[in-house]
């Protein structure tokens, strides 16, 4: 084909995606797409007959395309597909994403949808009255009783785990079979057994807090009162540690906070201290994992908490679930596992109560960054795209799974090593603008300044590990931020399935190789990379110099009118950027503040790093320093500016 002829089909090509892209922002789910206007339906059906004609194809029937708008998915069962499980094919340029992206072809997403997904609230209502999912038995485990309406539905079946009844015909559990009853329950039957259990009034009180709930998060809590065990399953960043200080303030001590890593203890401890009252000594001990179990049996809990409770199920940790507590709440933004035991997630935590990331997104509260993914020839070019990355300074996470690696990064570009052995992690790496990371920053690290994350070594195909590292992003303010990963050609085609669990979430993908950028994978869906190389004979169009744009909103900074303080906020790092912009603000100029105050309006979870910018910010003159010790505030000085 002559080369200006597929300059001109490939131009459609382009076009007719663009359309599919506008589409998706008028249909943006199942019920939607079924739904669109007689006029859209035709607009998308001319522009698809114009592709067609346009490779020469005449095969195009137009009254079938109407028959998909009505049903623009396929639903199947596999022979593996248990009741209550089926698979569901989307086309890839359709922006839903419903339950667990299991594969992709070039054309459609196929996403595996069960009770899970289900009880996190991802199925839209209309697709389980489709697929006719059945709503489960009401049959619950009330202590050492099968009880409910539909219980004597299930006599027979769970007859291995009852050794009698009790006056009013309940099965009675036998001794020591009661975890195994709950999870057959679970993982076979789909059905729900946790029977409400509120927590006793005299447990209830209300210590200081110095946030309140929003609406979503408020069910938890409602469910946590409600039934005394929760598992609280909803995306990174939307408070999941904060629904957790709440209950912790609101029950009485003492209380236990099991973590997986020292740097979420860390955390953990932080944001206890900042806010709340609750005394680190006597009221609330933040364990890891392995001390929990070593030390937690030795003490009665009201509560306990577990974070990143997807790890739970494994042999050694479940056994925190054996330390004396009255309340239980485990929390996971990730409750799926490589081994395929998400059940006992679920058995292990109690009451599920979720959110689709979805419906969050649309509220505003999860934003969508893009993750690059890079592909080179060798460990060389490896290293030679991170230098080239980190030629932009940002706040940015580097992840290397290898020590060895980090180590080397960490010498080659000046920057800490963070690591099992490093003290202070969450310290180190607040007061770096880059650090390198291995597998303790995974999970549960909280950034407000996070604007990249860099993956340059990582565990396999880990689908959660992917999702945990790149939704470190969500923890920013202000940015969208943007995760980098960068792959060997092997490493693309072993590993790749990592990103489906980016890819499930709605997060869109870039791939880059060969020096080429093309967005090859749409929202939700995923294709392989192409071929197509620059030929070396083929000259390159020379760089264009875009003026970049202002990151805020000048109209809302009266004082930005002055072309002399505009080039000085302009001139300060993105951290002192920030600061400034609060304080220029008309409500809070002249205003003084407590540093406290300051740092939670700006966001910051760690002192340390929020005084270092203040103190550049009082050395160059701008910012004024009034008291002493803990009587410090801050307040603008503009005399410099107006020099």
């Amino acid at each position: 084909m002559p080369e200006a002829q597929t300059e001109a089909l490939e131009l459609k090509v382009r076009r007719l995606e663009a359309h599919i892209a506008a589409i998706n922002d008028i249909m943006p789910s199942l019920q939607d797409l079924s739904k669109g206007s007689a006029e859209l339906q035709q607009y998308v059906t001319d522009e698809i007959s114009q592709y067609a004609l346009s490779i020469r194809s005449s095969n195009l029937d137009k009254d079938q395309l109407k028959d998909f708008f009505k049903h623009p998915y396929h639903l199947y069962k596999d022979r593996k597909d248990k009741e209550n499980e089926w698979h569901l094919a989307i086309p890839k340029f359709i922006d839903v994403q419903i339950g667990y992206l299991e594969r992709a072809t070039e054309s459609h997403n196929i996403f595996l949808v069960n009770r899970y997904v289900d009880w996190l609230g991802e199925i839209p209502q209309a697709l389980k009255q489709k697929i006719g999912m059945k709503d489960p038995l009401n049959v619950f485990v009330d202590g050492d009783l099968l009880v409910g309406k539909d219980v004597n539905k299930v006599k027979e079946k769970y007859r291995r785990f009852i050794k009698g009844e009790d006056k009013q015909g309940n099965p009675i559990i036998k001794d020591g079979s009661r975890f195994e009853l709950l999870n057959t329950m679970i993982k076979e039957d789909g059905i729900l057994p946790f029977a409400p259990k509120p927590i006793p009034k005299d447990l209830l009180v209300d210590r200081q807090c110095n946030f309140s709930l929003r609406d979503y998060q408020t069910e938890p809590w409602e469910e946590l009162k409600r039934y005394s065990n929760v598992g609280l399953f909803i995306p990174p960043s939307t408070g999941k540690t904060f629904v957790g200080l709440w209950a912790a303030t609101h029950i009485k001590p003492p209380h236990l906070v099991a973590v997986p890593t020292t740097i979420i203890a860390e955390q953990w401890k932080e944001r206890i201290g900042l806010h709340t009252d609750l005394d680190l000594k006597s009221e609330v001990d933040v364990l890891t994992y392995y001390s929990a179990i070593k030390q937690g049996k030795k003490k009665n809990y009201n509560m306990v908490i577990i974070d990143e409770v997807h790890h739970a199920p494994s042999d050694m940790f479940s056994q925190m679930f054996q330390i004396p507590h009255k309340v239980m709440l485990g929390l996971s933004a990730t409750p799926q596992r490589e081994d395929g035991r998400e059940d006992l997630i679920f058995t292990l935590t109690g009451r599920p109560v979720g959110m689709s990331w979805d419906k969050l997104k649309h509220l505003g509260i999860i934003q969508s960054p893009t993750m690059n993914v890079w592909i080179v020839k060798n460990d060389s070019e490896r290293m030679a795209t991170l230098a080239g990355l980190l030629s932009e300074d940002r706040k940015t996470i580097i992840f290397a799974d290898s020590i060895e690696q980090g180590a080397a990064v960490s010498k080659r570009f000046g920057i800490p090593h963070v690591y099992g052995e490093t003290k202070k992690k969450l310290e180190t790496i607040q007061n770096a603008q880059t650090a390198v990371v291995s597998r303790v920053g995974d999970e549960g690290l909280s950034l407000p300044d996070i604007d990249r994350v860099i993956e340059i070594s990582w565990l396999y195909g880990s689908r959660r590990q992917e999702l945990q590292r790149f939704t470190r992003l969500l923890h920013g303010k202000g940015t969208e931020g943007e995760g980098h990963i960068i792959m060997t050609v092997d490493e693309y085609d072993h590993d790749r399935k990592r990103l489906f669990s980016v890819m499930d979430r709605g997060f869109k993908i870039a791939l880059h190789r060969e020096g080429i950028t093309e967005r090859v994978i749409h929202e939700g869906g995923y294709s392989a990379p192409r071929q197509r190389r620059i030929p070396r004979s083929t000259p390159r169009a020379p760089a264009v110099q875009v003026p970049k744009a202002p990151d805020y909103d000048e109209s809302k900074y009266p004082m930005l009118k002055y072309a002399g303080i505009k080039k000085i906020v302009d001139s300060l790092n993105r951290a002192q950027k920030k600061i400034i912009l609060f304080l220029l603000e008309p409500q809070n100029q002249n205003q003084s503040y407590p540093e406290k105050g300051l740092m939670l309006a700006l966001g910051y979870t760690g002192a340390k790093r929020f005084r270092l910018e203040i103190y550049e910010l009082i050395k160059a003159g701008y910012v004024k320093e009034e008291g002493k010790g803990d009587q410090k505030r801050y307040m603008q000085n503009f005399s410099k500016m107006f020099s």
